[in-house]
């Protein structure tokens, strides 16, 4: 079997070690699923966004074979200002037509960024069934964030890197955090990392 040397870039949904606490992390928990032949290291780190994405690169392991990117989250979340238009009533599509166009570019560059590497890279929606505490964050966030996925989305699938449905392996309440909504549990994260596992195979 071809040896693997995953390295995990990011924000929380990788770094999620403070908040679960007792419990095993995700990168734990990828150390935990692999073959004994591979390694899982990682990067990522909690809060940070896709301008910090430089740093992290300077911290990748040499001998790293496939780079799995989990960012955008954070980014986001700067823009929970805008809710409040959309709870009274504005069109979402116009309220984010700016933010889309700035997310676009900044997420094309970061792609480009980590592919100079010239390594595999995959790449991770972000998901959507957060139990925010706020009504109107339940209410409307999830579709803004999907708006914001099919960029993603659209610009790996451009560039032929393959896409992790966050959105779809995290789902149920009990994949999020008690201590933080935003940050995956420990049944979140074996399932991002069985996710992840799926899309880079046993090759």
């Amino acid at each position: 079997m071809f040896e693997k040397h995953i390295c995990l870039m990011g924000d929380s949904i990788f770094d999620n070690d403070g908040y679960i606490l007792g419990e095993p992390g995700v990168i734990e928990q990828m150390r935990r699923s692999i073959p004994k032949s591979w390694s899982a290291f990682k990067v990522a780190v909690d809060g940070d966004c896709m301008e910090h994405i430089p740093t992290q690169l300077e911290k990748v392991p040499t001998h790293t074979t496939d780079i799995v990117v989990s960012i955008g989250g954070n980014d986001l979340m700067k823009l929970r200002y805008l809710l409040p238009q959309l709870a009274q009533g504005s069109n979402l599509k116009e309220l984010i037509a700016t933010p889309l166009a700035d997310f676009e570019i900044a997420y094309g560059w970061m792609l480009d960024a980590v592919s100079e590497l010239g390594l595999r890279v995959s790449v991770c929606t972000i998901y959507t069934a957060i139990p925010f505490a706020e009504q109107e964050m339940r209410d409307h966030a999830p579709s803004a964030i999907s708006a914001f996925n099919a960029i993603i989305q659209g610009l790996a699938e451009a560039r032929d890197i393959p896409v992790i449905r966050l959105d779809m392996a995290c789902a149920e309440q009990g994949d999020f955090s008690a201590m933080s909504p935003i940050e995956p549990s420990s049944q979140g994260g074996q399932k991002i990392v069985d996710a992840i596992l799926r899309t880079l195979g046993p090759n």
